[in-house]
């Protein structure tokens, strides 16, 4: 054998004793069994990856889809500037509904605070709420003048009554029961409940998040609440579900393919090994596309700006 190869067989027999003497350790076991024991344990809710990374990207301290007056436009002529304008607009158009602005505002879900820093800025009385604790403590930095719950809405139990409760994409994380009863228990009379989510339109649907629309419609009649607005948005969203899915074709695939064939030739001992987890990843990047499949989102949900009032 080529004296030139021995220095990367014996790199190999490196890593693999490596492997071979961590798989072989007891401890080793231990400690693996008791980090998967902390990590089933955390709650999600309380720091959002996927949350985090989008605040990362978008600079405006909001976290949702934001609202595009050209529907239309193309993915490809997007830039951070409009989606950050279509986020303000976004806020803008819930905040047209807001009344009984002496009672206060509470904000459900409310991200990076940003909905709310815009209401502060008009003067509006405003209390935050978000189980998130990174959220929690960058709100608690950049808008040190907003009250802040940190807990889920489920846990809420208000010493107050609000003019207007907000859930700005955030309902769809509540078990409706609960949020309905919540709500019925902390909004004043005459009160207003703004949401503004998608829903399920369909019991075949491919990505179940969201609530089923025809369940809410009807917890919503028998619990005497009245729809006073409603507007479908669904395609006024779409640019950034359009964009995200772009991104996942034009960029995040082909990475992924071109870091796996790179395995597969430099280090095809390692790429036969990791072949299950190979295939997990595959599977679970298929399901993360379903949620952006942006013809997918238009058959199966429905994104709606709705205000309620109680009869």
């Amino acid at each position: 054998m080529p004296e030139r190869n021995f220095p990367v067989l014996f790199g190999h027999s490196k890593i693999m004793s490596s492997i071979t003497s961590g798989l072989l350790n007891p401890l080793k076991w231990f400690r693996a069994f008791q980090f998967q024991r902390r990590q089933k344990s955390f709650d999600k809710s309380s720091f959002d990856l996927e949350l985090y990374l989008y605040s990362k990207i978008l600079r405006n301290d909001m976290l949702h889809y934001g609202y595009f007056d050209n529907p239309d436009i193309d993915p490809v002529d997007l830039s951070i500037r409009q989606f950050e304008d279509a986020q303000v607009r976004y806020a803008r158009k819930i905040m047209e509904h807001i009344q009984n602005k002496e009672l206060g505002v509470l904000d459900v879900g409310c991200g990076m605070g940003g909905l709310s820093a815009m209401m502060l800025a008009e003067n509006l009385k405003v209390e935050a709420l978000t189980p998130n604790t990174n959220q929690v403590n960058y709100i608690r930095i950049k808008i040190p003048g907003l009250g802040i719950h940190h807990m889920k809405f489920e846990e809420f139990r208000a010493d107050k009554k609000f003019g207007t409760i907000i859930n700005s994409e955030s309902l769809q994380y509540i078990r409706l029961e609960d949020a309905f009863e919540n709500v019925e228990n902390a909004l004043a009379g005459g009160g207003r409940w703004i949401i503004a989510d998608y829903f399920r339109t369909t019991d075949m649907a491919k990505h179940r998040s969201g609530h089923q629309m025809a369940d809410f419609l009807r917890m919503a009649g028998e619990r005497g609440w009245k729809i006073v607005y409603e507007e479908d948005i669904s395609r006024h969203i779409l640019p950034t579900i359009r964009y995200v899915y772009m991104y996942a074709e034009r960029f995040l695939l082909p990475l992924k393919h071109f870091g796996f064939e790179k395995l597969r030739f430099k280090k095809p001992w390692l790429y036969y090994m990791t072949e299950s987890i190979r295939e997990k990843a595959d599977a679970k990047i298929e399901k993360e596309l379903r949620a952006v499949d942006p013809e997918l989102f238009l058959n199966e949900k429905k994104y709606v700006l709705m205000v309620l009032e109680r009869n």
